[in-house]
């Protein structure tokens, strides 16, 4: 991946190896959205992501999404903002599908909660 090849990109959703993990970090394969721009994400040997968690969450740390054919989540899930991290390209596996635009501004003030500065 790194070194110029942009092979994922900002907004796609993809399944990632969490796994292995200590204490409270979230554990498994998951879909995860990566939220780290692109330029980044091409030479760079990190990427960001936030992990999606089944079902709904009432937390200003959390962003509901819905289940669409663009998103390709298999049900609803939630965005756990609060398990944002840095993983290894290596972790990065298959398209899942793209974020709607929607999602965005709420993801930009659950980060902003959750590190406390403005994004």
């Amino acid at each position: 991946m790194p070194k110029s090849s942009l092979t994922y990109r900002r907004g796609e959703i993809r399944w990632v190896s969490l796994e292995p993990t200590v204490g409270a970090e979230i554990k498994k394969t998951r879909p995860c959205l990566i939220i780290q721009r692109d330029t980044m994400n091409q030479y760079g040997l990190l990427t960001i992501v936030m992990p999606f968690r089944p079902g709904s969450k009432q937390a200003p740390y959390a962003v509901n999404v819905k289940a669409t054919p663009v998103n390709g989540l298999d049900r609803d899930r939630f965005i756990d903002v609060g398990q944002i991290r840095a993983i290894d390209h290596s972790r990065v596996l298959d398209l899942v599908g793209v974020l709607e635009d929607e999602y965005w501004e709420p993801i930009r003030k659950a980060v902003n909660l959750v590190l406390g500065f403005n994004v």
